[in-house]
């Protein structure tokens, strides 16, 4: 039996080796863009048994078929990347993009919606939502051209950018033009793209049979990526879309990625490709095209300052240099991307973009120049436009006829290109919102370094919500803000927590006559960090004329000096400080029994003694000019009649098996009987926004706290019950967890630093006895009975 088991760990670590190799090396292809080559082998790795490994992959995965166009693999994978817990919420946003090229708009507007609700400052998730919602009406409108796949372009792979040049077409493929060529893309595992060129069987009849394409000769071909290319009307210019290898940065690490750079050349002598000089190591500019007498270029380009992933832009060649590039503007560019652009006859402009209202991925859209301005853009809807990319088209000069790319299923290869003719206008759609399901609420809050009133990146902010009595754990990002779905109505209370600092915490309500789609927390939480040396004032300590006793409206304020004493591992000095209306000798002696007073309360709430000494420097240290014979206003006055506490010493934080927050990690939703009872007792706000009188307030948040402190006591530990062990760990899992699927009722159980976790309570062994037959069938083999006394778990 002990060599079963050692052979048993043997095999076990091996696999859990070979699964982190196959990740590693996923991930090595992934971040050098060789999605082809990191597929397989995130297919293996999502059959770890290793829970992290499985995500990872999964989530990779879902991203490479993405990348490859896929979209019935990323769809498979995106959706099971939302069954994990802690996801970045834009694989609902991949997901929703998945759904929409599949025409399952339906969900895809559900899935837009969710990413809406998560991320509320992004467009994209509402307007696409808003897109899927038009998709009933324009399903109605009658097709505006005819097309046919031209099969004897296209090959197994892609085929796309077509362009008139002379008495043919020229465009841009990737497929292998002889046995011996070996060179492969590794996006896609095909090769570089080059220009070919075909004509028609009768000629200038374009949409009859082509005769066979040919590759270009050395001259427009290069060593990697060649194309798409643009020729102007009179065949004279070439303007033409070029890679070249260029190290960036990507993840930390220096790789090789394309650039993509425009080249422009005179066709009537010798060709010499000049580069544009507004081409950058640091973005990509392509996709030329330029009006009849080839000076004035518009492009596509991902340059800093642009609107979204691409923008068009437009430069004019002027004295034989090219002006700075100018963006064509929010009527053209969007959120999205805007690429493929082709100028006709110098007053029509067709191009592709995925930010405008449309079918799904690329839709292809024609805008006409007038009175110094372009129009909206028109979707041409079906059949130019699909579902999937569609994308590069080229017009004749009937305007009536020409060839797009599409990526749509039923084509020869990954991309093919399409003739059409007999085109219509496209319908003109009204620019009215459709009405869709509202977008669920969100709040939005900040946590700032009070001292320096920046914001704090990775505070912990625990908020709970008192009507489920579930705690949402989340994690300040570099801007110091956190987010999370909300209703309407329900008392929230939320504390930010940061190592090192003094925590803080307020409660809010969300109330119904709120119509935003994203509520702001009230007021920023402010966390004080712990310096030696550092003073606070303390607020509200408040003594009789002439007297040191504490009086009851102290109480609050001194009890949070005990909480920051108890929590903390400090030594401190509390101070007391007078005006100047009386001598010195007597302000000395008053402010010296009055801290010794407020000392004295806190001490007597448990604070050991040595740890906090009493100091009264009577009229000595004001903060303003109002000393003896200088006439001040009652509240200068008031200034310097203040209450400090100073931290002396920090000494090094002694760990105990108490409650700790840091065993929480982001993203988890628990229980709050999980929590020490006082965490959220404190959070009383007195902020007029929250709409409501501050004695209503605090006597809500109370009960709250003590209802939701006592949950566990209304159910099984009232009563002992038998209950089914799945788990004993140290760090917190959420019960909705993937790894607990088909399991309803768990409970968390604290036991000093484990937490276990118990499904049901049952009040009889037999009864859980049935029940654990049931959940060791579904892969839960060391289960366990347990009984349930007191809100303890005994092993039965």
């Amino acid at each position: 039996m002990k060599k079963i088991t050692i052979l048993l760990s043997v095999i076990l670590l091996a696999t859990a080796s070979e699964s982190f190799a196959q990740i590693k090396k996923a991930n090595r292809n992934f971040n050098l863009y060789k999605y082809s080559k990191a597929i397989p082998l995130y297919q293996k790795a999502t059959r770890s048994k290793k829970d992290e490994v499985r995500k990872e992959a999964t989530l990779r995965l879902a991203d490479c078929y993405r990348f490859v166009n896929n979209a019935e693999e990323a769809r498979s994978w995106y959706l099971r990347a939302t069954e994990f817990s802690n996801i970045d919420p834009v694989n609902y946003f991949y997901l929703g993009q998945a759904y929409r090229t599949l025409q399952e708009y339906a969900l895809a507007q559900e899935a837009f919606l969710k990413y809406a609700s998560l991320q509320p400052d992004d467009p994209r998730g509402e307007a696409y939502a808003r897109f899927c919602g038009l998709m009933e009406e324009w399903q109605q409108f009658p097709p505006t051209s005819e097309i046919r796949n031209v099969k004897n372009l296209n090959s197994r792979y892609s085929d796309f950018g077509p362009a008139f040049f002379e008495n043919g077409l020229v465009y841009t493929s990737d497929r292998n033009p002889s046995l011996l060529e070996n060179k492969r893309y590794g996006w896609t595992n095909f090769n570089y793209l080059n220009l070919y060129q075909a004509e028609p069987k009768f000629f200038k009849d374009y949409w009859r049979d082509m005769n066979e394409p040919v590759s270009m000769s050395s001259k427009f071909n290069q060593t990697f990526h060649d194309g798409p290319a643009f020729f102007t009307p009179d065949n004279k210019s070439i303007y033409l879309t070029r890679t070249k290898v260029e190290k960036v940065r990507k993840e930390g690490n220096s790789v090789l990625t394309y650039m993509l750079k425009i080249y422009y050349s005179s066709l009537e002598d010798k060709i010499d490709y000049k580069a544009f000089p507004h081409n950058s190591d640091g973005y990509s500019t392509g996709h030329p095209t330029a009006s009849k007498d080839g000076k004035t270029m518009i492009f596509a380009s991902d340059m800093p300052g642009g609107k979204g992933g691409s923008d068009l832009y437009l430069s004019e060649l002027t004295g034989g240099s090219w002006s700075t590039p100018v963006s064509l503007g929010k009527q053209i560019n969007t959120f999205g991307n805007e690429v493929f652009p082709t100028l006709v006859n110098d007053t029509l402009l067709y191009f592709a973009s995925d930010g405008l209202p449309g079918y799904g991925g690329l839709d292809l859209y024609v805008c006409r120049f007038a009175d110094g301005q372009w129009s909206e853009p028109e979707n041409l809807h079906t059949p130019i436009n699909s579902s999937y990319d569609d994308f590069s088209i080229a017009v004749a000069p009937d305007m009536k006829s020409g060839f797009f790319s599409s990526n749509r299923p039923g084509g020869e290869g990954n991309d093919d290109i399409y003739a059409f003719r007999n085109t219509r206008p496209p319908v003109k759609t009204t620019p009215v919102k459709p009405v869709v399901k509202p977008v669920m609420l969100a709040m939005k809050g900040m946590v700032k370094d009070k001292t320096t009133g920046k914001p704090s990146e990775k505070a912990k902010v625990f908020v709970l919500n008192t009507k489920t009595n579930k705690v949402k754990v989340l994690e300040t990002d570099p801007e110091g803000q956190f987010t999370m779905p909300a209703e309407k109505n329900i008392l929230y209370i939320a504390k930010a927590v940061k190592p090192g600092y003094i925590d803080d915490c307020l409660n809010f309500r969300i109330e119904n006559s709120d119509t935003a789609g994203l509520y702001e927390v009230p007021r920023a939480l402010m966390l004080d960090k712990l310096e030696v040396n550092k003073s606070f004032r303390v607020e509200n300590i408040y003594y009789d004329l002439d007297k040191w006793f504490i009086r009851e409206d102290a109480r609050p304020a001194l009890d949070n000096l005990v909480e920051i004493m108890k929590k903390y591992p400090i030594t401190a000095e509390l101070s007391s400080h007078t005006d100047s209306r009386a001598s010195q000798a007597y302000n000395d002696e008053l402010s010296q029994k009055r801290a010794e007073a407020a000392v004295r309360y806190i001490v007597l709430q448990g604070v050991d003694p040595s740890r906090i000494i009493a100091k009264g420097y009577g009229e000595n240290r004001l903060v303003n000019g109002c000393s003896d014979g200088v006439s001040c206003t009652e509240e200068e006055h008031q200034a310097n009649r203040r209450t400090e506490f100073k931290i002396l010493s920090i000494q090094p934080q002694i760990s105990d098996d108490g409650f700790n927050p840091d065993t929480f990690t982001s993203g988890d939703e628990v229980d709050v009987y999980l929590f020490d009872p006082e965490f959220f007792r404190k959070c009383f706000s007195t902020q007029p926004s929250l709409r409501t009188s501050v004695s209503n307030t605090v006597k809500e948040v109370e009960t709250a706290v003590q209802v939701a402190s006592l949950t566990a006591l209304t159910q099984e530990d009232i009563e002992a019950c038998y209950g089914i062990q799945l788990a004993e760990v140290g760090n917190i899992l959420p019960v909705n967890d993937p790894w607990f699927k088909g399991i309803s009722d768990i409970k968390i159980y604290k036991s000093g630093r484990l937490n276990k976790y118990v499904a049901g309570c049952y009040p009889d062994r037999a009864t859980a006895l049935k029940t654990m037959s049931e959940i060791v069938s579904m892969g839960f083999k060391d289960a366990y009975i347990v009984r349930i006394e007191k809100g303890k778990v005994i092993i039965d």
